[in-house]
This record gives C-alpha cells, structure tokens and sequence, in this order.
C-alpha cells in the first residue's frame, strides 16, 4: 500500500515538475481530450483510486489524519465529477484553463509540494511499526 501512495506522490511531483517547465505539454493534452470523454472519465478514476488508496494506506503514514483527509476530498471530488456529467465538466475546464494557465508554474510548485509530502507522509511510521 505504501509503494502505491509512494508512485502517486511521485506522479504528482513529476506533474508538478512539468507543469513548472513546460506547462503546455499538460494544458495541450487537456484542451486536446477536451471533446472525448476520456479526460473526464480519467479524472474520476483517478480521484477515486487515489482517494481509495489513501483512505486505506493512512494507518501506517506518518500523518493519518491528513492522508486520510486527503483521500476523502479526492474522493468527493470524483463524486462531484460524476454528478456534473460531461458537459459541465468539460464547460468548466474549459473556462479554468484560460484562467489558470499565467499561474502554472505555481500550481507546479504546489504540486511538487503535495507529491513530496505523500512520499515523506507514507514512509514507515517508527511509531506503528514498534507495536
């Protein structure tokens, strides 16, 4: 459990990392898969398997509480997707990315920062492990 939290926070560091060097490479996907419903179907899947996952490997994290807060907004975050249906979805991003994309490299560097913290947050836990 905690390699898989471990390859997310990697993931995300490395999203994090392209968007601080070439964010284009991630907004052209975006805007590109914009009409399919792969972009949107992707975002769901992957808020619920991380969120899932998060919820179950936050026992043995360092910070439980935070692991396990993050999965649950990941989670009502995929619900709220589900909920919105394409076409709201697709509107919104569509109507974000103008928004977002002069902030890119900061949404980066938050992204590193939360990818970092997953892979330091799912360590071992010295605390649990000695019980």
């Amino acid at each position: 459990m905690k390699l898989i939290i471990n390859l997310f926070g990697i993931l995300i560091l490395i999203l994090g990392i392209l968007l601080l060097i070439k964010p284009e490479i991630i907004y052209g996907w975006m805007e590109d898969n914009m009409e399919s419903k792969s972009l949107y179907i992707s975002a769901i899947i992957f808020r619920l398997v991380f969120g899932i996952l998060l919820i179950m490997g936050a026992k043995k994290a360092k910070f439980p509480r935070v692991i396990k807060f993050i999965g649950y907004i990941a989670i009502i975050a995929a619900v709220s997707f589900i909920f919105m249906g394409h076409e709201n979805f697709r509107h919104i991003i569509v109507s974000l990315i103008p928004e977002f994309r002069p902030y890119a490299s900061i949404i980066g560097l938050i992204g590193m920062a939360l990818g970092a913290f997953l892979v330091y947050a799912s360590t071992t836990n010295k605390e649990i492990e000695q019980e």
